[in-house]
């Protein structure tokens, strides 16, 4: 497969636009400040993207952070010339997209902080990916992160051997719609047909499940965000997808120089998310992390990996230490029950989106997190969180108290952040900056820009200020694009009315039809679309 192939392959289905929470710089930076290094500050750094597509992933990143540079790069001349309009529409001046081979990124290229390189690896041949890896080591900075995400096995060879049969099933198709429609209905008669109990059938439940996963993955996940088709066909249907195992991926940076330092997701790689017993064997099987985690992928039957790495000599602790003066603490988690009682030791449960459960008895650790979930998705100091938490508790005895007893809820609290965090980045998230976006609807409230210009181009699904896909309802879908600062919510409103009246907007109004019920919805459906896109952090002013 030549590059000339995939080149083209990207010409005539331009990669969707879209951003991964778990690139971001601030993502890298915290995980590595966990581990000991002291990577460079996320406000004022310099970033690569190799393989930016439309740049999806990288403006976001420009957009949200101005004072750092942003460089993308990709083979592809349409996509790089899609993504350069909309640089220029938003007037970004710290972020350039540039055509270009990653075979032809020498050391002149420039030094840089983060190094990103989303779904590359595993989809280039192997002599390219071994420049990625020479990349990585001579263009990154001494105490700079590089991401790379892959296919591992062993959970790829079931996953691998489903894509070849797609690709036996579409092989004399050439036109890419038809190839992923086709391939996409393929795998519903796959589902309908196998069956687990056949008695001439050698993969049974085990294909079964594949199956039922993968399609919900491609019909419902996928399905809600944009890019569905072109998402299978660079994928799951490229032209090059090969996966590697773990400890091969690990030593293949080793031999560029580079050294592993943890994942994106750090709930993936915990021991303690096992049940003890495992997590004891695993210990003692293990005489490194590469070995302990090599022995969870199998576990797991992973089949996909999001690696941090780092230059080999850079000192490296394997503990992870939660320096709360270092970072910014945010959740999406909600307490399970509304009878919380803060002064007692009462167990309080807080669950996450993902459905993972912080458990705490700390009545500090508790009015922490119930401020946290009040005011999501706003991230506070670990120094403000401890004040908040322990006037909530104590009251005005809080100002009283010992040093010893200060101190004991400080440990506590932290060590209590720590767990949820190690649970699930959902359920208690860190962070090395904090993003600018307004808490509260101003008079004339503004929007985000880069937001606003993706509902205009047909996007149902947006980027907002904490590098998140959101998706819009119906009423936010027009009121987002009309935030431009120069509106107030009267003027809002009228612009509704009026869309309303050339049927441009249709409201569910329960069998009512007088024009001043319809006025009266369309007032209370404005705030609640104000105060919710507050809330998502898609508003500046």
């Amino acid at each position: 497969m030549s590059t000339e192939d995939i080149r083209q392959s990207y010409e005539e289905s331009p990669y969707p636009d879209l951003c991964y929470t778990q690139t971001h710089p601030d993502r890298l930076a915290t995980l590595a400040t966990l581990l000991g290094l002291t990577p460079p500050p996320v406000k004022n750094c310099r970033v690569l993207e190799i393989g930016c597509a439309v740049g999806g992933n990288l403006i976001p990143m420009a957009y949200g952070l101005p004072e750092s540079h942003f460089v993308g790069i990709d083979i592809s001349p349409h996509q790089i010339k899609l993504g350069q309009e909309t640089i220029h529409d938003l007037g970004l001046k710290n972020v350039r997209l540039q055509v270009m081979d990653i075979l032809d990124i020498d050391s002149d290229f420039g030094q840089f902080d983060y190094i990103i390189a989303h779904g590359i690896y595993s989809w280039v041949p192997i002599a390219v990916r071994d420049k990625l890896m020479a990349i990585c080591r001579q263009n990154l900075t001494p105490n700079g992160i590089a991401y790379i995400s892959y296919n591992v096995f062993p959970g790829w060879h079931m996953l691998g051997a489903l894509r070849n049969m797609m690709l036996y099933h579409i092989r004399d198709i050439s036109e890419p719609q038809e190839r992923a429609t086709q391939a996409r209905q393929f795998v519903d008669f796959m589902l309908e047909s196998a069956s687990p109990d056949d008695p001439y059938g050698t993969l049974g439940n085990s294909f079964q499940e594949l199956l039922q996963s993968y399609n919900g993955f491609v019909t419902k996940e996928r399905g809600m965000s944009q890019g569905d088709d072109q998402l299978l066909l660079h994928d799951e249907l490229a032209p090059v997808n090969d996966a590697i195992y773990f400890h091969e991926f690990i030593d293949h940076a080793t031999e560029h120089g580079l050294q592993y330092v943890i994942e994106a997701e750090l709930s993936r790689v915990m021991p303690h998310n096992f049940p003890p017993a495992v997590a004891q064997q695993l210990a003692q099987m293990s005489k490194s992390t590469v070995e302990m985690e090599q022995y969870m992928d199998f576990l797991r039957n992973r089949s996909f990996r999001q690696t941090l790495l780092c230059p080999a000599e850079v000192p490296l602790q394997r503990s992870l230490n939660l320096t709360p003066d270092a970072f910014f603490i945010a959740t999406y988690a909600v307490p399970v029950s509304e009878a919380i009682v803060l002064q007692d030791n009462s167990a309080t449960q807080f669950q996450g989106p993902d459905g993972s459960v912080l458990t705490t008895d700390h009545p500090v650790t508790k009015a922490a997190m119930l401020h946290l979930a009040q005011n999501t998705p706003m991230s506070f100091s670990f120094r403000q969180l401890l004040n908040v938490g322990r006037e909530q508790v104590y009251g005005d005895d809080a100002k009283n108290q010992t040093t010893t007893q200060i101190v004991q809820d400080a440990q506590l609290l932290a060590a209590n952040i720590m767990k949820g965090y190690s649970y699930s980045s959902r359920l208690v998230e860190l962070h090395t900056f904090q993003p600018h976006f307004v808490h509260e609807v101003s008079e004339k409230p503004i929007g985000s820009s880069l937001a606003r210009r993706q509902v205009l181009h047909g996007s149902n699904k947006v980027t907002n200020l904490r590098h998140e896909r959101v998706s819009l309802d119906g009423t936010s879908r027009f009121v987002l694009p009309l935030l431009d600062g120069t509106q107030s919510q009267g003027d809002i409103v009228a612009k509704l009315v009026d869309l309303v009246e050339r049927e441009e907007v249709v409201l569910n109004l329960e069998g009512e039809t007088e024009a001043s019920v319809a006025i009266e919805q369309l007032i209370k459906e404005v705030e609640m679309s104000l105060h919710w896109l507050t809330r998502a952090a898609l508003l500046v002013a």
